[in-house]
């Protein structure tokens, strides 16, 4: 009987957060409180317009996350209070993201 084989995965977090500076740090405590170290950490500052304060637009990649972990680290995100909105979504890779030259 043959073994499914696992296709490595990336669990991709999209993440908008007030443009609070300590916000980006709490964000990636989350990651290294569980010894994990992302693959790619993206952040952006932008302003929508006058009326709304300025957001972080923060992506985060990693790699070889098990479900159960993906999901605590969702939650978590969810949870801190300078969050507005994260998303999570699943990448099929063969290999790890890279950073553009």
């Amino acid at each position: 009987m043959s073994t499914p084989v696992e296709i490595p995965t990336t669990a991709h977090y999209s993440i908008t957060a007030d443009a609070h500076p300590g916000a980006l740090p709490r964000i990636l405590e989350l990651f290294a409180l569980r010894n994990i170290t992302p693959d790619l950490v993206k952040v952006r500052q932008y302003k929508q317009d006058e009326i709304f304060d300025t957001n972080l637009s923060i992506d985060i990649h990693v790699s070889g996350l098990s479900g159960p972990e993906q999901q605590i680290i969702f939650h978590k995100l969810v949870a801190q209070v300078s969050v507005q909105n994260v998303r999570k979504e699943i990448l099929f890779r063969k290999a790890r993201p890279k950073l553009a030259s």
